[in-house]
């Protein structure tokens, strides 16, 4: 089994603590962490967590595009970026844990060229060959096409492999235009692609439906510490986790999505699978840095997480 996660727009994502923060113009950090990242980097870092195969496609360029590559190399994971001119983004979260403070500064990304796009479809297909599933997530880089993912999903649907889209505003729309076996968005995002507002399990359930009137055959919403709804039209079910002591929301939707793509793997019932994923979410809530759970508590959270029908 082979999991080729896309991440278009990867970074270096910088984490530094500074208990009692103040908008003031010194301001002494306490600890910092600095790890290679991007969505579906974070799928992949919790798949190879899990055992299974991963390698990370996407585009990365100049001194910060090393250190991502040389940190994935050190940690095991495998990777075959395409290689641009401009710098890979770094993003820089600030949280202080004593006010409950994080912020995120996100930058837009590295520019990607027409020449870039097709050097990185040439890499894609090669690796379908023999891929298990998809992951395909994350924002657009500058000078991407606007419909890079459905481009994608059509490959991979060409030549049979299931494809998981995990993005937000037009590259979500257009994404699912080309009808990707499996979306996970969150309740906002789910709100954008259909145009309502969703504050409730009913207006949730609506949502859902219209996404697979659309041809998406399964549908999971991550609801940060309330879990998460799948359907995989048949049945729609509802997870949640036990509560936790929150150190870092960082890639908690990305673990959750890592975690059900190891449970359809493993051809888990897709109840089972809802609430293993919101498990691996939530183990991911407990540790420094998106990915990096520690199974010990995930299957102490997964014992403790409780599934229920709509």
């Amino acid at each position: 089994m082979k999991v080729v996660t896309v991440t278009l727009n990867p970074a270096v994502d910088k984490t530094v603590i500074v208990p009692n923060f103040r908008p003031e113009r010194v301001v002494r950090v306490k600890e910092v962490f600095i790890y290679p990242s991007g969505k579906g980097i974070n799928v992949a870092r919790v798949l190879v967590r899990l055992g299974i195969r991963a390698i990370c496609l996407g585009f990365v360029g100049g001194h910060f595009g090393s250190f991502l590559v040389e940190g994935l190399t050190r940690e095991g994971i495998e990777h075959d970026f395409t290689t641009v001119s401009d710098e890979t983004r770094i993003n820089l979260t600030i949280r202080d844990p004593k006010a409950g403070l994080e912020v995120h500064l996100v930058e837009p990304g590295s520019k990607v060229t027409g020449e870039d796009w097709q050097r990185f479809i040439a890499t894609y297909e090669r690796h379908l060959s023999d891929a298990s599933w998809v992951v395909l997530c994350g924002s657009l880089p500058p000078g991407a096409p606007i419909d890079a993912y459905s481009q994608l999903i059509r490959i991979a649907n060409e030549k049979g492999v299931p494809c998981a889209l995990d993005t937000s505003g037009d590259a979500l729309r257009k994404g699912v235009e080309a009808k990707p076996k499996l979306i996970k968005p969150n309740r906002q995002e789910l709100a954008e692609l259909v145009g309502s507002e969703l504050d409730c399990d009913e207006k949730l359930r609506s949502a859902v439906s219209k996404v697979h009137e659309l041809g998406v055959d399964v549908v999971v919403v991550s609801l940060g510490k309330e879990g998460a709804l799948g359907s995989d039209r048949k049945n729609l079910w509802k997870a949640t986790p036990p509560p936790v002591k929150v150190v870092n929301t960082i890639g908690s939707g990305d673990a959750l999505l890592g975690g059900l793509i190891f449970a359809l793997l493993k051809n888990m019932p897709f109840d089972e699978a809802v609430k293993f994923a919101v498990a691996v979410g939530t183990a991911n809530t407990l540790v420094d840095g998106p990915g990096y759970i520690d199974l010990r508590d995930l299957n102490e959270i997964w014992s403790e997480t409780s599934v229920r029908k709509l």
